[in-house]
């Protein structure tokens, strides 16, 4: 009998266990889901004095016109007065590559969104072209949450060098 008793007492606390990591599985789960559905609501914060908005505090953010942090900072892309034409067709080509889905367009303002794998959390990409200093300006933003692992600078990164090789080639630039 005693064995029996330990044995089911075990069982018990290993249910108790069980238990417990499913519904905070669960519970973490759902919080989740609930954060992703919140950062589908909204849309990008646009131009500011026709430049792109300034990052917040949060290190979830790159913007190449947030000259007051370096921690946001990236540079912005040169643009050669030649490549001005084809600049938004190139922009907006290399978004759709890279999986992105265009919101707003204006003639040298474009608005797209990113989704994550994991549970759909939005992304904010913003570009500006400025034909007087020939420079394509981009931001890239989570909608939601402190960090983003670095994700939006890759990000920016990996559309700049897809911008890059879409203007040489609409260019006839050799690679």
């Amino acid at each position: 009998v005693t064995v029996w008793t330990e044995t089911y007492k075990q069982r018990l606390s290993h249910m108790a266990l069980s238990n417990m990591l499913i519904s905070t599985t669960l519970i973490i789960t759902a919080f989740a889901g609930g954060l992703a559905l919140f950062s589908k609501a909204g849309d990008a914060p646009g131009l500011n004095n026709d430049q792109l908005t300034d990052c917040p505090s949060k290190p979830n953010c790159v913007c190449s016109e947030n000259h007051r942090s370096l921690e946001h900072y990236i540079a912005p892309m040169p643009l050669l007065p030649e490549q001005q034409q084809q600049a938004m067709p190139a922009v907006k080509a290399s978004i759709i590559a890279l999986g992105g889905q265009i919101q707003d367009e204006q003639p040298h303002y474009l608005a797209s969104t990113f989704s994550s794998k994991f549970l759909g959390f939005i992304d904010d990409l913003e570009i500006r072209i400025d034909t007087k200093q020939n420079q394509i300006h981009l931001r890239s933003a989570s909608r939601i949450g402190y960090s983003d692992l670095g994700v939006n600078r890759k990000r920016a990164a990996s559309l700049k060098s897809t911008i890059q090789h879409h203007l040489d080639t609409m260019t006839g630039k050799p690679e």
